[in-house]
């Protein structure tokens, strides 16, 4: 079975706002935050978000990769 939003570490849009109230009830922050700096719920585009991805780093061959 495929996950909704393709990747099972995202909550479905219910399961979200689920989650978003149980945390602002027990006044736990998401990890979010408004525009303000105030915890905010996760976003509702959170399943269309991708991360960013630039050039690929090339090193010196004598630098550790990390």
């Amino acid at each position: 079975m495929t996950h909704p939003t393709g990747d099972p570490a995202i909550p479905d849009p219910a399961e979200r706002a689920r989650r978003n109230a149980a945390l602002h009830t027990d006044n736990i922050e998401t990890g979010w935050w408004d525009e303000h700096g105030r915890p905010a719920p996760w976003p509702d585009d959170i399943d269309q978000w991708r991360p960013e991805t630039g050039e690929p780093v090339t090193g010196q061959p004598s630098e550790q990769p990390f």
